[in-house]
């Protein structure tokens, strides 16, 4: 979850929002009729308020909303359809939206409901581990790696905690944000997670302005709010801003006679259940550590809090002893470091292993099972797909694991520790459901909050990519999206911003 430093001038700023803003999207939120016909089922909408329709859509075979006609004769009658699929990206617009924190799931389910139908089914988007917003869109951006998991963390060199809010607010962490032509100053991060419908509306309102301004051809923009509202309202709230983010589109292709393509993406999941948080000094003290704010002995740990967020990391010379403690604290499901060759997990009542050689991993549970691969990898060394040593593709065990418990546990994790911050952690750990972590400070506000991420498992880590523009691989890792986008337009991802405003 985006932090909520700044309170008071969050406030103050909120304060502004109760006029609230200039409505972005006036397309209905319903059609005034519709009926089956040959070519499917067609909706006539009204759009110029004379109380009859004058423009018109139809879907094909696939559900998709593959036609649209407008009444130039003046009769209440579509006349010549025009399919979309026809008129080819080269010759449109493309419009990116990058909603933050929103779930695979929240989508399926609002198109299930017969939402989203411009565009072609949504991808599970494997996000990183941790899932969090930098690190996700430096992978979704092509950016540089981030400094560190967040805009707080414990550098070995300066043996202390570095960071917070002032580099956060300064977007130190996040040099993905030029790459997009916008995303809100960061104060309205903390803004949107007390009033996210007002945010929300400040942002579409932004960004329908710059799409208007007509000075490019693709626009790409973040929404923070989105995050927010999951925070704020949980899965009702995001349905509600999905409503929305499906009649601007709508709006769009009515507007430009379907010379637009529109592409949604999304960094991270949602937990979309309560919890509470936890504080680990205590049983750490308990257990014989020294809980301080730099590393002087074995028996030293240093807490990294910051956010209100499903996982914790902590900075220790002692990993595996560290390891071994906290996986038997309440509130823990796993607990990772690394170990020469290999990374550790542990839980409650198991072990593993993972190792890589080449592009491929293997995984060996010393006792129980944590990350529950065993029966994973004995499949897919029944298919002829482990070599002799155990070892599999990392690609095909991406496949195996899109939509497992863990998703692409083994290569998520290993990355964690080989090259995805500059600044990793020493050991993570995973919360078990129903508890966050993050600074003491935050808790106090965080107490109504219906929402949050982070944690290894599903919900948190599967984002959602879907677009007008054509279909995309079933599952993408966030690291694949940049090839994937290229496939797609024909062009260079993220775009180059050379000569923009």
């Amino acid at each position: 979850m985006r932090t909520r430093g700044h309170i008071a001038v969050a406030v103050v700023l909120a304060l502004g929002l109760g006029a609230g803003c200039a409505a972005p999207v006036r397309f209905p939120a319903s059609p005034i009729a519709q009926e089956e016909t040959p070519a499917g089922l067609t909706q006539a909408y009204d759009l110029d308020g004379d109380r009859r329709p004058d423009y018109f859509t139809t879907r094909g075979a696939d559900g998709r909303k593959a036609t649209i006609a407008y009444d130039t004769s003046r009769d209440g009658k579509p006349d010549a359809f025009v399919r979309l699929d026809d008129i080819r990206l080269p010759f449109c617009r493309h419009l990116v939206l990058v909603l933050d924190g929103m779930p695979y799931g929240v989508v399926e389910a609002y198109r299930e409901q017969g939402g989203l139908r411009l565009f072609y089914p949504p991808s599970r988007l494997i996000s990183t581990y941790p899932a969090m917003t930098d690190l996700a869109l430096a992978d979704l951006l092509r950016s540089v790696p981030c400094l560190s998991l967040e805009a707080r963390y414990f550098d070995h060199g300066a043996n202390g905690i570095l960071g917070g809010d002032a580099d956060y607010l300064s977007m130190k962490n996040e040099a993905w944000a030029r790459c997009l032509d916008y995303r809100a100053g960061t104060i309205w991060d903390a803004v949107a997670y007390v009033y996210p419908n007002q945010v929300f509306a400040k942002e579409l309102a932004d960004v329908r302005n710059l799409f208007d301004r007509r000075d490019r051809r693709q626009v790409t923009a973040y929404l923070v709010s989105t995050a927010g509202m999951a925070t704020h309202d949980g899965i009702a709230g995001m349905l509600r801003q999905l409503d929305l983010v499906d009649r601007l589109s709508e709006e769009l292709v009515w507007q430009t006679r379907g010379l637009v393509k529109i592409t949604l993406m999304s960094d991270h999941g949602h937990t979309l259940m309560r919890s509470r948080r936890i504080d680990f000094r205590p049983a750490l003290r308990a257990k014989g550590w020294r809980v301080a704010d730099r590393l002087e002995g074995p028996r030293d740990v240093v807490p990294i809090e910051y956010g209100l967020i499903t996982y914790t990391s902590f900075a220790t010379r002692d990993r595996a002893g560290l390891a071994a403690d906290l996986a038997t604290c309440e509130g823990v499901r796993l607990v990772s470091y690394a170990d020469a060759d290999a990374i550790v997990v542990k839980s409650a009542d198991g072990e593993a292993r993972i190792e890589r050689r080449g592009d491929r991993y293997r995984y060996r549970a010393a006792s129980g099972d944590p990350l529950e691969l065993v029966p994973v990898f004995a499949d897919l060394a029944a298919k002829g797909l482990a070599d002799a040593d155990g070892f599999v593709a990392d690609r095909a065990l991406f496949d195996a694991t899109a939509a497992h418990t863990y998703p692409d546990a083994a290569d998520r994790l290993w990355r964690l520790f080989h090259g995805l911050v500059e600044n990793p952690p020493d050991v993570i750990v995973d919360l078990a459901e129903g508890y966050y972590a993050g600074l003491e400070s935050r808790a106090a506000w965080y107490r109504t909050a219906a929402s949050t991420h982070g944690d290894l498992e599903q919900a948190s880590s599967t984002a959602v990519i879907l677009s007008t523009a054509g279909p995309l691989p079933p599952a993408l890792r966030s690291r694949d999206v940049p090839e994937a986008m290229e496939k797609l337009t024909g062009s260079p991802w993220p775009p180059p911003r050379e000569g923009r405003k």
